[in-house]
């Protein structure tokens, strides 16, 4: 309803008047639900998939400190072969 109805109303009843607006403030909030809440259960979803992109880089950086600390071991041990085959 517009306000031009709720001043009619107001001219009739100050209930009706009061039941006119919170009428039309219940419509305006149905319409919203209907724009925001597909955003709320995307923004949910997003949120999980993050969660589960997050775990897996956190296992995958495990994974390559891992691989770069051995990785230094054996550089190590190279560097000190070489070291060996130059005495010799």
């Amino acid at each position: 309803m517009d306000v031009l109805s709720a001043k009619n109303a107001a001219a009739a009843s100050k209930a009706l008047e009061g039941l006119c607006v919170w009428c039309t403030a219940m419509s305006d909030y149905q319409k919203a639900t209907k724009i925001v809440k597909p955003k709320m259960q995307a923004l949910e979803k997003a949120t999980v998939e993050q969660q589960v992109a997050e775990a897996e880089l956190a296992k995958n950086e495990k994974e390559l400190a891992e691989v770069t600390a051995l990785m230094a071991r054996y550089q190590a041990e190279l560097d000190e072969k070489n070291k060996q085959k130059q005495a010799l």
